[in-house]
Protein backbone atom coordinates (compact mmCIF):
# COMPACT_ATOMS: atom_id res chain seq x y z
CA UNK A 1 0.00 0.00 0.00
CA UNK A 2 1.35 3.40 -0.99
CA UNK A 3 1.57 6.23 1.48
CA UNK A 4 0.61 9.60 0.13
CA UNK A 5 2.29 12.67 1.53
CA UNK A 6 0.31 15.70 0.45
CA UNK A 7 1.70 19.06 1.44
CA UNK A 8 -0.68 21.90 2.08
CA UNK A 9 -0.53 24.76 -0.37
CA UNK A 10 -0.30 28.39 0.75
CA UNK A 11 -4.05 28.99 0.71
CA UNK A 12 -4.78 25.93 2.85
CA UNK A 13 -2.03 26.90 5.28
CA UNK A 14 -3.43 30.43 5.57
CA UNK A 15 -6.95 29.09 6.20
CA UNK A 16 -5.66 26.65 8.84
CA UNK A 17 -3.66 29.42 10.51
CA UNK A 18 -6.68 31.74 10.68
CA UNK A 19 -8.89 28.95 12.00
CA UNK A 20 -6.38 28.07 14.73
CA UNK A 21 -5.96 31.73 15.67
CA UNK A 22 -9.73 32.26 15.84
CA UNK A 23 -10.15 29.14 18.00
CA UNK A 24 -7.43 30.40 20.34
CA UNK A 25 -9.04 33.85 20.63
CA UNK A 26 -12.42 32.24 21.35
CA UNK A 27 -10.89 30.04 24.05
CA UNK A 28 -9.16 33.01 25.67
CA UNK A 29 -12.35 35.11 25.65
CA UNK A 30 -14.38 32.22 27.08
CA UNK A 31 -11.85 31.75 29.89
CA UNK A 32 -11.88 35.47 30.71
CA UNK A 33 -15.68 35.56 30.82
CA UNK A 34 -15.77 32.43 33.00
CA UNK A 35 -13.15 33.82 35.40
CA UNK A 36 -14.95 37.16 35.67
CA UNK A 37 -18.27 35.42 36.29
CA UNK A 38 -16.79 33.21 39.01
CA UNK A 39 -14.97 36.16 40.59
CA UNK A 40 -18.09 38.29 40.69
CA UNK A 41 -20.19 35.42 42.05
CA UNK A 42 -17.82 33.98 44.67
CA UNK A 43 -15.18 36.67 45.15
CA UNK A 44 -12.40 34.19 44.32
CA UNK A 45 -10.56 33.49 41.09
CA UNK A 46 -10.88 29.89 39.89
CA UNK A 47 -7.76 27.93 38.99
CA UNK A 48 -8.81 28.15 35.34
CA UNK A 49 -7.02 31.49 35.16
CA UNK A 50 -3.75 29.52 35.25
CA UNK A 51 -4.73 27.93 31.92
CA UNK A 52 -5.41 31.41 30.55
CA UNK A 53 -2.05 32.74 31.72
CA UNK A 54 -0.10 29.66 30.58
CA UNK A 55 -1.69 29.59 27.13
CA UNK A 56 -1.04 33.32 26.70
CA UNK A 57 2.61 32.86 27.64
CA UNK A 58 2.99 29.96 25.21
CA UNK A 59 1.30 31.90 22.40
CA UNK A 60 3.25 35.13 22.80
CA UNK A 61 6.52 33.32 23.56
CA UNK A 62 6.21 31.19 20.44
CA UNK A 63 5.26 34.22 18.38
CA UNK A 64 8.27 36.15 19.66
CA UNK A 65 10.72 33.29 19.10
CA UNK A 66 9.43 32.40 15.63
CA UNK A 67 9.33 36.03 14.52
CA UNK A 68 12.90 36.51 15.69
CA UNK A 69 14.00 33.28 14.01
CA UNK A 70 12.32 34.02 10.69
CA UNK A 71 13.43 37.66 10.51
CA UNK A 72 17.04 37.13 11.55
CA UNK A 73 19.40 38.29 8.85
CA UNK A 74 21.73 35.31 9.09
CA UNK A 75 24.58 35.43 6.59
CA UNK A 76 23.82 38.47 4.55
CA UNK A 77 25.87 39.59 1.57
CA UNK A 78 24.62 43.14 1.91
CA UNK A 79 27.14 45.58 3.37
Amino acid sequence: MKKFSIKADEMEMAVNYKAARNAFVFLQLALVVYCLFCFLKTGELPLVWLIFVASSLVFFGTKLIETKRLTSSGDSDEE
